[in-house]
């Protein structure tokens, strides 16, 4: 009931709180010099424009634009970004550090836009630029995964307005539809298994380890670490029945360390030994928590 109240009372004024990092050192000071203003504009872009529909906290996100070349004929960018966004744990005592808990972390290694620092940033979700676009599909992303993880399934508005930003991109552009090998998804193939009814399972757990599981570790811990471990079973068997999880190992590259940390608050080391069977491949950091003294 408790957390009833708090699913309306936590939701206050500017959608997204971004902070963003830009590395410059692998193009040369003519095409660094082109991107003074880049980092400015950016933040007030995605801080000051709405992509939700109603009154939430600020979503605190962080933004490193790595660029990696510029053709300057042409003044197109390559670049690599890393996404991470988090929000608060619930906790109505307000004891103790407040803690975060990460939502979405990636690192997009195909990002490909034209960019002058002389042309104004406008919002427009009916047309396609390969910049502001971008920068439109992740906000959507990140505040779809947000409403995920306080309401099963809450994001599906927002996760369609990324799937319609795909559906606009009209050559192949990088990063877009394209997977480029490997086990990196394109950002289509990212939104549409979020869509796709095969991964509700998948969504379910992720609002059960973040509504019912870290939310409620305030009001009652042992229920909360067992809804932690039946989310954590829920989300690993996704993994095993699809050849492709792309939103599986999200969560796992993004958490594994959370996870960990969480419980050394359990009581029984025993429990790694599980949780390396729901998550294999962060095997090495389970191990160390479990044997931390």
């Amino acid at each position: 009931m408790l957390l009833s109240v708090a699913a309306t009372n936590v939701r206050a004024q500017q959608d997204l709180n971004v902070e963003v990092i830009v590395d410059m050192q692998q193009i040369p000071p003519d095409a660094q010099q082109k991107l003074v203003n880049f980092k400015q504009k950016v933040q007030d872009y995605l801080n000051k424009n709405k992509y939700h529909d109603e009154k939430i906290p600020p979503i605190k996100v962080q933004m490193q634009f790595s660029f990696t070349g510029l053709n300057l004929s042409t003044l197109n960018y390559e670049a690599k970004l890393f996404i991470a966004s988090q929000r608060e744990v619930y906790n109505p005592f307000k004891n103790g550090q407040q803690r975060n808990s990460a939502a979405f972390r990636f690192l997009d290694e195909r990002c490909e836009f034209y960019y002058n620092d002389n042309i104004p940033f406008i919002k427009n979700d009916y047309r396609f630029d390969s910049f502001l676009s971008l920068l439109d599909y992740y906000a959507y992303l990140i505040v779809g995964y947000d409403e995920d993880s306080y309401y099963p399934k809450g994001g599906n508005r927002f996760y369609q307005k990324a799937i319609d930003i795909c559906n606009k991109v009209t050559s192949n552009a990088k990063g877009w539809t394209e997977t480029g090998g490997g086990s990196k998804p394109s950002r289509l193939q990212i939104i549409q298994e979020l869509m796709n009814v095969r991964f509700d399972e998948f969504r379910n757990g992720y609002f059960e380890y973040m509504w019912t599981g870290l939310d409620s570790l305030a009001l009652n811990k042992s229920n909360a670490f067992r809804n932690i471990l039946g989310a954590l079973d829920k989300i690993s068997t996704i993994k095993k029945k699809e050849v492709k999880a792309y939103n599986v190992d999200i969560f796992f590259d993004s958490k594994a360390t959370e996870i960990a940390e969480l419980f050394l608050e359990y009581g029984d080391r025993s429990v790694y030994n599980r949780l390396m069977t729901y998550d294999p491949s962060h095997q090495a950091i389970y191990d160390e928590y479990k044997n931390r003294r």
